[in-house]
């Protein structure tokens, strides 16, 4: 049997709200993590990406990294590969490359993979890097070799980075049909998704292993029911077995919503559930009703959740405006209607993008795919303009 620590989307340097506390949150689950690791004994820890929030990290986010490779000490084999995040841009050096000595990084040139001797097994290791949608064709051929090499060894793994259609609601934002798959893996390691999700797949099982931190507000409903943390895998020839670890330090995070006829009462008693939390949480509050005082609603939330809660945000519902028809998902193909208008496949992409991140609430991430691209466009025109 061989022992796997699974885990994704850590984000290294991330920075909620801005929030120097929100940084120091996802370094003191780092933490934990490695303590856990060390608990599980664990032979092979696999990062299915997004290690670090960016390609050029903050000198924290290395140090808190360096710190986590320093207390497994080399008693365990790390494999990683780079997600959307921390893909460098034009052929750049990725920040992992620093820890080399003490990381393994797969598919930074399409699949790679490596084979361990662990217990007494050949364990195969294999993995792709993110891979944009217009690149798909050629990161399905690179699963199908990897699928005929993962044949010949009792115990394979895959590690990718990337959004498989059946738990991507975004239409034709996916970068994966299941079906497109290779089958001959054991366990299939997955990141980019922020909840956990888990099936029965080919020979063996499929597991995003989700965030280890409540990074968008649309994490907060399966925080709530399933927690945040990492998965310990064990595998051998004929069966894995998934067990989900979940993390302490996780600061909480709570969505509320109050009457604003009884905006007072309802206020005070969700103070008093808040109270006994080692971190103080973040909170997320909507008023519904009529005839809000907007500005006396701000006053006293400013006033009540002082020093109970990290940091708040709010909005304010009207009655009016609950009238108004949501369009479920299906309803449209977003995908053709963004491609129809704009006419240019590029720029078609590149909404496609943002609607994906923003959809979600991703403002930060969409700002900087929207500066990415227009520093390239800006690039392209300057060249243009000297040849």
């Amino acid at each position: 049997m061989v022992r796997v620590a699974h885990i994704a989307d850590t984000h290294l340097g991330f920075r909620q709200y801005n929030l120097d506390e929100r940084e120091q949150d996802i370094y003191d689950v780092m933490n934990e993590i490695a303590d856990k690791i060390l608990e599980e004994h664990v032979d092979v820890v696999i990062h299915s990406g997004d290690l670090f929030d960016s390609p050029r990290p903050s000198a924290q986010a290395y140090y808190a990294f360096k710190r986590f490779l320093a207390r497994l000490n080399g008693k365990t084999h790390v494999f990683s590969i780079l997600g959307d995040h921390d893909t460098p841009k034009r052929r750049g050096m990725p920040p992992q490359k620093l820890f080399d000595e003490r990381i393994q990084i797969l598919g930074l040139a399409g699949g790679e993979h490596q084979v361990l001797s662990l217990n007494g097994q050949e364990v195969m290791i294999a993995g792709v890097s993110f891979v944009g949608r217009r690149y798909r064709e050629l990161l399905i051929e690179e699963l199908k070799k990897l699928d005929s090499l993962a044949q010949e060894y009792p115990i394979s793994i895959l590690a990718l980075h990337q959004a498989i259609e059946r738990f991507f609601a975004v239409e034709e934002a996916f970068e994966l049909r299941m079906d497109e798959l290779p089958r001959n893996f054991n366990y299939y390691a997955l990141g980019h998704l922020h909840n956990r999700i888990r099936a029965s797949f080919g020979r063996g099982e499929l597991a995003y292993a989700g965030s280890t931190e409540i990074l968008r507000v649309n994490e907060i409903d399966e925080w709530e029911k399933r927690g945040k943390g990492f998965y310990i895998v064990d595998i051998d020839n004929e069966s894995v077995s998934i067990k989900e670890i979940n993390l302490e330090g996780v600061r909480p995070q709570f969505k509320i919503k109050i009457n604003y006829a009884k905006f007072d009462e309802e206020l005070k008693k969700f103070v008093k559930c808040i109270k006994d939390y080692v971190k103080v949480p973040i909170v997320h509050v909507t008023v519904e009703g009529k005839d809000v005082d907007r500005q006396g609603v701000q006053q006293a939330l400013n006033e009540t959740l002082a020093g109970k809660v990290l940091h708040f945000r709010s909005q304010i519902v009207e009655e009016t405006e609950k009238t108004i028809v949501e369009l479920k998902p299906g309803d449209v193909n977003i995908n053709v209607l963004i491609r129809e208008y704009l006419k240019d496949e590029k720029i078609a992409e590149f909404g496609l993008e943002l609607f994906k991140h923003l959809k979600f609430g991703d403002v930060e991430e969409a700002k900087k795919i929207a500066d990415e691209y227009f520093r390239g466009m800006k690039e392209g025109a300057f060249k243009e303009s000297t040849t």
